[in-house]
């Protein structure tokens, strides 16, 4: 009799265990779902989200600024070797006695 007990009491455990299973498999299933897509939203809402988003901002300003500064100095540049030219070709025509002031 009690072996009879012990076989019945293994049945049920087992159907208890399987019919668990197969009901609560696809519960915790979409639970992990859940808490998957809660994790992302908190790591792409986290701060440091947002700082690196700063960052990002931030470098693309500095690109912009070093671009500007760039064509800048390109202008600079321009104007100085217009500059020298004229002063040399001054230095020339004064060199030579001044005949091409038209005086």
């Amino acid at each position: 009799m009690p072996i009879a007990i012990a076989e019945l009491i293994a049945a049920l455990l087992m159907v208890f265990l399987i019919g668990t299973f197969v009901l609560l498999f696809p519960l915790s299933r979409r639970l992990g779902k859940v808490m998957e897509e809660w994790i992302q939203l908190r790591h792409d809402s986290s701060p440091d989200r947002g700082r690196l988003e700063q960052i990002e901002d931030g470098l693309r300003l500095l690109h912009g600024e070093v671009e500007s500064l760039d064509q800048r100095m390109q202008l600079v540049s321009e104007r100085q070797d217009f500059l020298e030219s004229l002063t040399e070709s001054r230095a020339k025509s004064s060199l030579t006695g001044g005949q091409d002031d038209g005086s």
